[in-house]
């Protein structure tokens, strides 16, 4: 370092010392930015421009001497000179970004100076600049006084500095104006990261998204200047899977839907590669390779390509605005996969209600089919119950004139051919049966019309079991009846007509489906306030599975094949002692015969 580097600048009246004043004595740069007795060529980047505010020519010479040959980081200095306050006025209104001002105090008035640090701060607003200021009358502007009323960044008077001074209050201005740049372009940053984030938040589509997330991403440090491709995972034809661009700004627009490949060259290709397997960010070739995860819906690779490398800084500004905006990436996608959802619950609710529709009609048109059959149904019902009167009123009369006939033919017979009793037999049992078929069908249409009616009255149950009997007896000598009274009351309250024909179908069962000469056996007994009535035959019985289904009208097992009958008598019989509040119910055994009991209460509900 030289001598004179610690020598001042500027004598005690503020103008410049003799043994500086012409460019003989600048100083050269050495190997640390200091000047020193050799030359160097004159860096090649871009100049830290100074502004120079001083009403003597002869201080900006000596200033451009001595920074001719300093440097910063690299870059040389360029001084700006204004050799007025108004004059410094119009330069900063052109040039706001200029980064630091040595400014003398006493120009053209003796304050020029502080008002215009004034115009600067206030006027301007401009903060980022930094101000040295210089005088070379101190009286007339105190340290102490001028450091606290105004926004200045150092005081120097010129008759304390020395080449080695100015240099150090340079980087120091300089290095704080970039600090003070950085911070700010950090704060605008994370303003551009916000609002583009919150406009990214209103895409509902991937397409959409992915298209603002590239336009929105130069943005964030480049202000549009920069290239940016957004990368993603597709599956091919085949099934496998091929990085393809999605989304491309500028000069790369053309490139969408092409691998990546045939976009990048290769080494750039492979960091995007690479960076699907690490799932972190990179640089290369002064680029930015930018990663965006989310928890379901993969993984989206960002390359920004600019002419300037980008700084740590702008690194971690785009990296927190990606970690931002993935949270809007699953939204988008989940917002894709809802209207996908919403759409198919359309399409099925629209499917579902032309079915119900469909259904509607054809359910109509059987509510009609019903109708009308139920329709002739009724009326067939209500024809079969004319003709079962009307069969009913002209069988009747003949019939007991038959039953009359065969009596009095069977008392004679006895005397005069007792071989004809068993022909007259048949006829009476043919007419019973004929009779109780009558009698059978009418009580069932009436019941099924719900207008029969029930007429209890008090009973004698042994002779209502007698009355059942007798005309079996009859029609049936050869078979054996046998009537077990046991412990039952003498007498019940019930429809004895209605009773007489329960038992007259039970007994008829049990003479159809058991051989001529096997008994027929009819018990009675109480239990509790009921009276029980059993008839027990010893025929073919009936196999178990079909006793649930033996009281259903029409109903026939496999027992009754070859034995006629309609199917509905077992259905009668448990219908009249429903009515009579009592139940009945079947026990049998295959072989051995059948046993039907029918519980009753003493007294039969009234009508």
């Amino acid at each position: 370092m030289g001598d004179r580097d610690d020598e001042p600048l500027f004598d005690d009246s503020g103008t410049t010392a003799g043994n500086m004043t012409g460019p003989a004595a600048g100083p050269g740069a050495g190997a640390d930015g200091h000047p020193d007795a050799s030359r160097r060529a004159r860096p090649a980047g871009v100049p830290w421009p100074v502004l120079v505010v001083d009403d003597d020519p002869q201080v900006h010479a000596m200033t451009v001497v001595l920074l001719r040959d300093f440097e910063f980081e690299g870059r040389p200095f360029e001084v700006v000179s204004a050799h007025s306050a108004a004059e410094a006025k119009a330069v900063l209104t052109e040039r706001p970004d200029l980064p630091v001002a040595l400014l003398d105090v006493v120009m053209e008035t003796e304050d020029a100076g502080l008002q215009l640090v004034r115009h600067i701060r206030e006027d301007l607003g401009n903060r980022r600049i930094r101000i040295v200021l210089r005088t070379g009358q101190p009286g007339q502007a105190p340290e102490r006084d001028v450091v606290v009323s105004y926004d200045i960044n150092d005081y120097k008077s010129k008759s304390d500095l020395t080449a080695q001074r100015l240099y150090t209050s340079l980087v120091s201005a300089l290095r704080a104006w970039r600090d003070i740049v950085t911070i700010e372009r950090n704060r605008q940053g994370l303003e551009r990261v916000l609002a583009a984030a919150s406009s990214l938040f209103e895409a509902r589509s991937m397409h959409s998204f992915v298209e603002r997330l590239v336009q929105q991403l130069v943005q964030v440090v480049d202000h549009g200047n920069a290239t940016a491709l957004a990368f993603r995972r597709v599956e091919r034809g085949d099934g496998r899977e091929e990085t393809t661009a999605v989304a491309a700004t500028g000069r790369a627009g053309q490139s969408v839907g092409s691998p990546v490949w045939q976009v990048l060259p290769a080494a750039r290709a492979a960091a995007v590669e690479q960076a699907f397997v690490t799932q972190a960010g990179t640089g290369i070739d002064g680029c930015c390779v930018l990663v965006v995860r989310t928890r379901e819906h993969g993984t989206t690779v960002l390359l920004l390509e600019r002419q300037e490398p980008y700084t740590a800084d702008e690194n971690r500004l785009l990296e927190l605005f990606c970690d931002r905006v993935a949270i809007g990436f699953d939204n988008v996608c989940l917002y894709e996969e809802l209207v996908g959802l919403n759409r198919s619950l359309e399409k099925r609710v629209e499917e579902r209600t032309l079915e119900l529709e469909e259904n509607q009609r054809a359910l109509v048109k059987a509510k009609e089919r019903v109708e009308r059959a139920l329709e002739r149904e009724l009326a067939a019902r209500d024809q079969q119950r004319q003709f079962l009167s009307m069969v009913s009123h002209e069988f009747r009369t003949p019939l007991a004139i038959i039953d009359s006939a065969a009596q009095l033919l069977a008392l004679r017979a006895e005397q005069i051919g007792p071989d004809m009793l068993e022909r007259l037999s048949v006829i009476r049992g043919s007419v019973l049966r004929l009779t109780g078929l009558i009698d059978a069908h009418l009580t069932s249409e009436r019941l099924q019309s719900r207008t029969l009616m029930l007429e209890p009255v008090d009973l004698d149950l042994q002779t209502l079991i007698r009355s059942a009997v007798q005309p079996f007896r009859i029609a049936y000598p050869g078979r054996d009846f046998v009537v077990e009274p046991g412990d039952a009351p003498r007498r019940i309250t019930a429809d004895g007509h209605l009773m007489g024909l329960v038992l007259s179908n039970l007994l008829n069962n049990a003479i159809k489906y058991s051989d001529p000469g096997t008994p027929i056996t009819i018990r009675t007994a109480r239990d509790g306030g009921m009276v029980v009535l059993e008839v027990q035959d010893w025929g073919r019985g009936i196999p178990e599975p079909e006793i649930p289904r033996l009281f259903e009208r029409f109903y026939r097992g496999s027992s009754a094949a070859g034995v006629s009958g309609s199917g509905i008598g077992l259905h009668t019989v448990q219908q009249i002692v429903q009515m009579h509040g009592g139940s009945v119910d079947a026990e049998s055994e295959v072989g051995e015969g059948s046993s039907f009991r029918v519980v009753l209460p003493l007294e039969a509900p009234s009508r």
